[in-house]
């Protein structure tokens, strides 16, 4: 056997249960090798033929990857919800939830019953790692194999108090403290049924959160100031949120933590986290970016789409939409700032029809991005909304926007002062 083929045929045997003859390992190996098939992929193709099982990489929850291929983890099941899906027009049944270690805690869907229950600490072979939302999630399919183990998850010692703003997602065993400003109950299915939980925002001294709570407490209350320890969180369209559930412990404070209501962030402060919730940000618009202006969505998923063909849904009656993607900056740092149809008819004004006759008159619809651009390149503006990190980069996603009051004031005691000279 040449040298060279020696520690990776070891490999490819050490994966199969059957004896086969290194001579032909090496000859397959070879013509694999020839046909410019990757080592990796050849060794694995290799191991398939032979009926064996490659030999998964154990890993821990903090270290996987997007783009993981056959690992290994051992958690613990503690959020499972039952989700009907359309496959090439066929329902499926999947189960995804989220998964924790001593590490981290992950997202996951597992595309066949394996019956999990919440609350389950099971090994899982054969997994991978899929793109959801920009944050990695495990997924386990008809080649994975679970086993539930009777061990228990064990969290770290006595957590810090930690700030809002210090959360992270995948972090575990967090200990932080809130006054719950809103709170309301809703209803999702499990897989045992229907179940009620609730959904809340929080907010300390400069920071708000978006928290869950798998728990029914008295505690849970509009007002209340509350200390939270043993919970995790995870992203929700790339903003972090807390999760609250029933190994998490709740303790209704006696004093008041002070929140700060309706004041701008600089967003050279808020860039270096994972997210924000409901921020407030006062820029200049920089520049108008392409895909801005009237656009056509897939009435489906509401992707955009071109020329009537979506990737998902193939040829579809398109849906006409009008958005502005800008960056905006305020000299400590600068972001994509997306308005949706509403807000960009609010601060340039223009309405969808009007935008639709922009375009037909110019036979482009580049013609209004065009106008949005006359209309806002340079405008100081305050948004307030949703930032989140992705693979565009960062976003703040406004639910509300308008120029800044001082230059309102400004342009106002000009019109003063001109209507004074003319008097």
């Amino acid at each position: 056997m040449e040298i060279e083929f020696a520690p990776h045929v070891e490999e490819i045997k050490r994966a199969l249960d059957n004896e086969i003859d290194e001579i032909n390992i090496v000859a397959d190996l070879r013509k694999l090798l020839e046909f410019r098939v990757p080592l990796e992929e050849a060794k694995r193709s290799l191991i398939r033929k032979y009926g064996g099982a490659e030999k998964s990489a154990v890993k821990k929850l903090s270290d996987v990857k997007i783009g993981d291929r056959n690992i290994e983890v051992t958690a613990q099941v503690i959020e499972l919800i039952r989700k009907t899906i359309n496959v090439k027009n066929n329902e499926k049944t999947i189960f995804s939830g989220i998964l924790r270690d001593e590490t981290a805690a992950k997202s996951f869907t597992a595309w066949h019953d394996f019956e999990l229950t919440n609350g389950d600490v099971v090994n899982i072979t054969q997994a991978y790692v899929r793109n959801w939302q920009d944050r990695p999630e495990i997924n386990f399919g008809s080649r994975s194999k679970v086993t539930k183990l009777g061990t228990t998850i064990a969290a770290n010692q006595e957590s810090v108090l930690m700030r809002l703003a210090e959360l992270r997602d995948g972090d575990v065993n967090v200990h932080t403290a809130f006054t719950i400003l809103n709170i309301e109950p809703r209803e999702i299915v499990t897989k045992d049924g229907t179940r009620k939980i609730l959904n809340g925002i929080g907010a300390d001294d400069n920071t708000k959160i978006q928290f869950t709570a798998w728990v029914i407490k008295p505690e849970f209350t509009a007002g209340n100031a509350v200390e939270i320890k043993n919970a995790y969180v995870r992203s929700f369209r790339g903003v972090p949120a807390l999760h609250i559930n029933e190994s998490s412990t709740v303790i209704k404070l006696d004093k008041s933590i002070k929140h700060k209501e309706g004041e701008k962030v600089r967003i050279g402060d808020i860039i270096d986290k994972d997210g924000a919730f409901d921020v407030i940000i006062e820029g200049n618009i920089l520049s108008i970016r392409p895909g801005s202006g009237l656009i056509a969505r897939c009435p489906e998923c509401s992707r955009v789409i071109q020329k009537s063909v979506c990737r998902v849904h193939s040829k579809v009656e398109e849906k006409m939409d009008m958005r502005i993607k800008a960056i905006i900056d305020d000299g400590t740092g600068a972001l994509t700032l997306v308005l949706n149809a509403e807000l960009t008819q609010g601060i340039c004004g223009i309405t969808i029809e009007q935008a639709k006759e922009i375009a037909k008159a110019a036979m482009t619809q580049g013609a209004v991005e065009d106008e949005i651009k006359k209309k806002l390149l340079g405008k100081l503006l305050i948004a307030r909304g949703n930032m989140s990190k992705g693979e565009f980069g960062i976003t703040l996603v406004a639910t509300k926007v308008e120029e800044s009051p001082d230059i309102i004031i400004e342009k106002a005691s000009e019109l003063l002062k001109k209507a004074g000279e003319h008097g």
